[in-house]
């Protein structure tokens, strides 16, 4: 129950998280205009244009990373496509305040086509891909060659796809994608996880097909400012 009440409380509280697109002047934005910059050489030197964003567990704000850091990439010119690909707990139709009566558990299970799945956000540049309905196999559905076909022809249409995926030491689904995708990310919560899951999941992509960009740091700076507050 309390799990539950968490998950509904993060989904609500995403729809006041797309910090670049709604406070563009906000110091938050510009961290993730760094995040932008350092990745940027490593997508152009490898070719990358899959990104899966995963953390260790959960409230870590994988979704709100993924979704500001599609923004961040859609200003600049790049034409980025979104896709929510957690198909357990999906929250970035709420971010977005788009429909999730049809997503990419729907083309997976050819009930819909990938044209017609994917929706037009408010951000010039940056379409997407919501989770579609909840299925009951997600991990198979990941792992299918349905999935590996699909990521092959909507490669071409975009500059950069990125994936927000369930946490790792939860589910495999992230492993999954990270071996069907180019790159991924690590999402960290500073005052959420120890030393010992951060190295063991920072492992778990490691030994994936897919070239780890390293960690994110969240929440770091609203902490330091809590505390600061204190003294």
């Amino acid at each position: 129950m309390q799990r539950q009440q968490l998950s509904n409380r993060k989904k609500k509280n995403n729809k006041s998280n797309l910090l670049v697109h709604l406070n563009p002047k906000s110091i938050i934005q510009e961290q993730y205009h760094a995040m932008r910059a350092n990745l940027q050489p490593k997508l152009n030197e490898k070719g990358i244009k899959t990104l899966v964003i995963t953390s260790c567990e959960e409230l870590e704000g994988k979704s709100t990373t993924a979704a500001n850091l599609a923004i961040a990439f859609s200003e600049v010119g790049k034409k980025v496509l979104l896709i929510d690909a957690d198909l357990r707990e999906p929250t970035i139709h709420h971010s977005f305040m788009v429909s999730n009566n049809i997503g990419l558990s729907d083309i997976l299970c050819e009930r819909h086509s990938i044209k017609g799945s994917i929706q037009p956000s408010n951000v010039t540049n940056l379409d997407i891909l919501t989770s579609g309905q909840v299925p009951s196999k997600p991990s198979e559905l990941l792992g299918s060659q349905t999935m590996e076909e699909f990521i092959f022809k909507i490669r071409e249409d975009y500059d950069l796809i990125i994936f927000d995926s369930p946490p790792t030491l939860t589910v495999a689904d992230p492993i999954i994608l990270a071996n069907i995708c180019d790159s991924v990310l690590l999402v960290v919560r500073s005052d959420a996880n120890n030393s010992e899951n951060v190295e063991t999941t920072r492992d778990m992509l490691l030994n994936t097909k897919a070239y780890f960009h390293g960690a994110v740091l969240n929440g770091a700076f609203r902490n330091k400012r809590k505390k600061r507050r204190k003294v």
